[in-house]
């Protein structure tokens, strides 16, 4: 932070992050941009922390914004009750929806020894719902990333951009960000050069190459030249309504992308391969779930018939994403309504991003081959109490202000999500949000393998909605379709 451009910012904690956070600002020079704190630990109030005045507690929030001309909040408290941040948030919001509220993410608690603001962020609606306290294990990632050149297909989107983020915390030697889009490597390219520099972590090797799974002659140049330890393959289609209209491309990039990525990496001797996957995969209703299925089966027959270590990392929605209701929801609230939700009782499981890129990481460093890996969700919540509450965040009343309109179920949606086949073959780990399960790969053999392989390539272009549909089933038997 180089000048205050005319903020003044309050700071919300006066412990450990909201500490270093005013250091991290008071060393960029702008003294005047930092009103003070607010802490609602009594004895703190009147005291000062770097120069600084706690100024009240969270109940005095709107006249302190109101006595120093707020123009930001800073939530420095990680540890922070999804109940207390959603009172305090909505409380401002209805003071003054012009205040910016960003927020230290709860990741953050775990990295001591780098700095805060870099990581400061707006607040997502996913800091506010009742998650489970999660932990990572700091030193068997280190043990296990340290020193490794670590390839991530699919970089430019949601989820494969933050892993690139936080690999930045750990000792590795170089991230290949691979990526198709040009646009979205370029964005990362930015994002991540700016975050590098503010950690002061400049000794990782980023590349930055555009390419496609599916081109396998451009993909092994890739390995050829970057000889990666460790491959995190996050390149997928997953946007169910338009992959029930792009059949043979879901089934190009998911499974044929997945078989590209996995036959090098068995080729050039990587030593882990992860394979991001979704609950949608489970008992799948839509074509994306059911080729994201057909590619952890592939995974796990790498496993099992070329001694390649791979892992799945299978996990539900993250909020934020690209493609998530929320983005969807915040642009139709902005532009005052209606927002759309699809069914009264629809639910999903919802988890931010920041906390499921640390557990694929993790998960990674737990792998020894042939696993899959179940992230903890949490509980499922209805769309529409989401729709109510980002609208109430939003300083607006629903229905009153903002309408909200239901609109039926899009093709290959489900109503609810599942992440088990059966529940009974699950165990935890050392890590309580990450489950395991023992690979089903027996379903594919090699026989099914080949078929399935040169179908897509020979048949599957000039194949009918119907019969896609039912080829799918031969490999996926318990994909349900509506016909």
């Amino acid at each position: 932070m180089s000048e205050s451009s005319g903020r003044r910012i309050i700071i919300v904690g006066a412990g450990d992050a909201g500490t270093a956070l005013s250091r991290e600002i008071l060393r960029g020079g702008v003294s005047d941009i930092l009103a003070g704190f607010v802490d609602d630990d009594l004895r703190k109030k009147g005291i000062t922390v770097n120069d600084l005045p706690v100024l009240g507690t969270s109940d005095d929030i709107e006249s302190l914004c109101m006595e120093h001309g707020v123009t930001d909040v800073f939530i420095a408290i990680p540890s922070a009750a999804p109940e207390w941040l959603s009172s305090l948030i909505l409380r401002v919001r209805k003071f003054s929806r012009s205040i910016n509220i960003s927020i230290v993410p709860v990741a953050e608690k775990f990295f001591d020894n780098f700095p805060i603001y870099p990581s400061v962020r707006k607040f997502k609606y996913s800091d506010l719902l009742d998650r489970n306290e999660f932990s990572i294990d700091l030193k068997k990632i280190e043990n296990s990333f340290s020193g490794k050149t670590v390839l991530i297909t699919g970089a430019g989107g949601s989820i494969g951009s933050e892993i690139c983020r936080q690999l930045l915390k750990f000792s590795i030697r170089k991230i290949v960000a691979a990526g198709r889009g040009e646009n979205s490597i370029y964005n990362l390219e930015q994002s991540i050069r700016k975050y590098q520099r503010s950690l002061g972590n400049n000794g990782i090797v980023i590349e930055y190459p555009i390419c496609d799974v599916k081109d396998m002659d451009a993909m092994e140049r890739l390995f050829k030249m970057h000889e990666p330890d460790i491959v995190i393959h996050a390149a997928a289609h997953k946007h169910v309504p338009i992959m029930e209209k792009n059949e043979a491309e879901a089934l190009k990039n998911n499974v044929m992308g997945t078989k590209n990525i996995l036959e090098l990496s068995r080729k050039y001797n990587v030593k882990k391969f992860v394979l991001i996957s979704t609950d949608k995969a489970v008992r799948p209703t839509s074509v994306m779930g059911a080729t994201k299925r057909i590619a952890e089966l592939v995974a796990g027959y790498f496993c099992r018939e070329c001694r390649l270590n791979t892992a799945i990392v299978r996990f539900g929605n993250v909020l934020g994403s690209r493609g998530s209701v929320i983005p969807l929801f915040h642009e139709q609230i902005r532009s005052g309504g209606p927002v759309t939700v699809t069914d009264p009782e629809m639910t999903r499981y919802f988890m931010s991003i920041e906390e499921a890129s640390l557990l694929v990481i993790n998960a990674a460093s737990l792998s020894n081959g042939g696993e899959i890996f179940v992230l903890d969700m949490g509980k499922q919540y209805r769309i529409r109490d989401i729709a109510r509450r980002m609208i109430e965040l939003n300083g607006y009343i629903p229905e009153k202000d903002i309408a909200i309109e239901y609109i039926g179920l899009r093709p290959g949606e489900k109503l609810y999500e599942e992440l088990f086949y059966d529940v009974r073959n699950i165990t935890r780990t050392e890590n309580d949000m990450i489950y395991r399960l023992v690979s089903d790969s027996s379903l594919l053999t090699n026989e099914k393998l080949n078929k399935l392989l040169n179908d897509i390539i020979e048949k599957v272009p000039s194949m009918s909605f119907l019969e896609i549909r039912e080829f799918i089933k031969e490999f996926v038997p318990e994909y349900a379709y509506t016909p």
